[in-house]
């Protein structure tokens, strides 16, 4: 096999360069597709080199053979993987071309702005996203974006099909036993240009993300910074850096700043204001109205009362603006324990103002608790409760949870399940929405390992998920037609 590269010049912006890389097989073989539909072309060319070059500037063309006594070119939309194979010709002049596809052709491309695919070959700019993406009739299958697949194929993501062709990967394969997740998602944060910790744009087991409402997203970081990324931006800009890592997050759009929790220095900071909570930033090493110890979640109200969770308290506790202590919200002031009244390592909260209500993530006790604001402390089980586990009606130690606009429904960061569960409340188990449904852990479009941060914007068309050590954040759609 001989192996050659075309370069060539198309009517991009200012000497944009168009570039593939093609192997070139011996004489004597050519293409058999399986399906006439991917014969693209049929045309004439003098050589082998114009016949690539054409193929070179038709995006879709994957693989090409040329029969140089009859100039026959042919460029086809296919491969040799699933699509059709190379074999013997009945001239001895007809040779196979094959365009190089490896992983290294997208790992600094793909989902990312679309300054960066203008003059690229392999992947186009989805203009209402403006970042790049697979071309038409190719998916991205976690590494590459490969040729969708046509009837009778073996499929295993809903959008590996022709969808131009009206076909679909068979829903019944993704049933509760699969290890496949529901939907598909995609890398928005953690794969940018660089592979060092110092780098802004790589992220090092990160921990909570939260969202404001322009779908900025911010992120803790195990390499001690809270750092902010823009829409489709993978560049970070840091905006505190701390001597220990911030495990969780929230973004007031009220007011615009930032709260971040630093459990193990007992710390709440808020940002850019450069305050803390309590004021004088004092810590007293033990479980204390007056000072945080191992804070862990966060929620703040309409009227700016701050509640905090303390991971070794087992208790949340509610500030005031100003206060300088504060007051037991959930839990109990003496010990943890799995009583309707106590909590067991709480993590993230979530507030539900319309009907007062305070919503705990009890981690070991792998249940979600629900709290009337200003009652007299016994908890509901709404989500979990079940013995730790990866059943549809079980947790495994969650970490985080977004209550939904309207009240009805939760979804929680299942994180030693690997999963995000979506729980109607009332009901007595949960749906898979992200991660494998049985736990499995994994990197690929819809496996995860850990997921401890969930974040969803404010049109709620978007969960995005902290995949922590997969050092990424990932996004999926909860509208199908998304």
């Amino acid at each position: 096999m001989l192996l050659i590269f075309f370069t060539t010049s198309i009517f991009l912006p200012i000497n944009a360069i168009y570039q593939s890389r093609l192997t070139i097989s011996s004489a004597g073989y050519e293409f058999q597709p399986r399906y006439s539909i991917q014969l693209l072309t049929s045309t004439t060319t003098p050589t082998i080199a114009d016949c690539s070059l054409l193929c070179n500037q038709l995006l879709s063309c994957r693989i090409l053979d040329f029969d140089s006594l009859s100039e026959r070119c042919r460029l086809f939309e296919a491969d040799t993987i699933t699509a059709g194979s190379i074999i013997v010709s009945s001239s001895s002049t007809s040779q196979v071309g094959t365009v190089h596809i490896s992983s290294d052709l997208y790992v600094l491309i793909h989902n990312r702005s679309c300054n960066l695919c203008q003059e690229y070959r392999y992947e186009t700019c989805a203009e209402n996203t403006n970042i790049c993406q697979c071309p038409r009739n190719s998916y991205w299958n976690g590494s590459v974006c490969a040729l969708q697949l046509l009837e009778n194929d073996t499929c295993v993501q809903r959008d590996a099909c022709r969808s131009d062709l009206n076909l679909t990967c068979a829903q019944d394969y993704f049933d509760d036993t699969s290890d496949l997740g529901s939907t598909f998602g995609i890398t928005v944060i953690g794969s940018c240009i660089g592979n060092l910790s110092t780098d802004q744009t790589f992220l090092a087991s990160q921990s909570d993300i939260t969202i404001d409402g322009n779908n900025t997203i911010y992120v803790g970081d195990n390499s001690n910074r809270m750092m902010s990324f823009a829409q489709n931006n993978c560049t970070a800009r840091v905006l505190k850096s701390f001597s220990s890592w911030p495990t969780f997050a929230f973004y007031d759009n009220k007011t615009s700043w930032l709260y971040g929790v630093v459990m193990v220095l007992h710390l709440v900071y808020i940002w850019p204001i450069n305050q803390t909570i309590p004021a004088s930033g004092i810590s007293y090493q033990n479980c204390s109205m007056n000072s945080q110890y191992y804070p862990s979640g966060i929620a703040v109200d309409s009227v700016g009362n701050v509640y905090v969770s303390s991971y070794y308290c087992n208790w949340v506790v509610k500030w005031a603006p100003n206060a300088t202590s504060g007051t037991l919200a959930a839990g109990s002031m003496y010990e943890g324990g799995s009583t309707d009244y106590t909590l067991y390592a709480p993590y993230n909260i979530a507030l539900d103002e319309e009907n007062s209500f305070l919503y705990v993530v009890d981690r070991y006790n792998h249940r979600v608790q629900r709290f009337l604001l200003n009652g007299t402390g016994q908890g509901v089980t709404v989500a979990g409760g079940n013995g730790q586990g990866s059943a549809q009606n079980q947790l495994d130690r969650p970490t985080d949870i977004y209550l939904s606009r309207s009240k009805t429904e939760i979804y929680i960061g299942d994180s030693k399940n690997n999963r995000v569960q979506k729980w109607v409340l009332g009901q007595s188990s949960g749906t898979t929405v992200a991660g494998s449904p049985n736990g499995t852990s994994g990197r690929s479009p819809y496996l995860m390992n850990t997921a401890y941060g969930i974040a969803v914007d404010y049109e709620e068309k978007y969960l995005y998920v902290s995949d922590s050590l997969n050092n990424r954040i990932q996004r999926f759609s909860l509208r199908r037609n998304i």
